[in-house]
């Protein structure tokens, strides 16, 4: 398992409710990735994205009551990545892979999540 995964699964642990602010983070030089939500405001989900995903990352996404999705290309060295937002998690990670293939990637979900439902 990543460290970005294991460092996600841990801080999307459910959260009181009323909290619906979500953040995607990514690495743009290794494609690592993490998505966070049921945040408190956008200051705090982007600060707990940043840290679930490590050095170098950057938001990409900050979100409220929807889903977004991250598909990267899985292959050596590439950075080739894309992302989706939508009302259900299905649809948000079926137009980050096509973002992502429309790049020229061999693409696969690496990271999604849904805020506020």
């Amino acid at each position: 398992m990543s460290k970005a995964l294991a460092v996600f699964l841990a801080l999307t642990v459910t959260s009181p409710a009323g909290y619906a602010v979500g953040a995607l983070a990514r690495n743009p030089n290794n494609n690592d990735s993490a998505v966070v939500v049921n945040r408190a405001d956008g200051s705090t989900a982007q600060h707990d994205a940043l840290l679930a995903c490590g050095d170098d990352c950057v938001i990409v996404q900050v979100f409220q009551n929807s889903c977004v999705a991250y598909a990267a290309d899985h292959r050596e060295g590439s950075t080739i990545y894309g992302f989706g937002r939508a009302s259900n998690e299905y649809r948000a990670g079926e137009t980050a892979l096509d973002n992502c293939q429309s790049s020229g990637g061999s693409c696969t979900v690496m990271s999604s999540g849904c805020d506020g439902h």
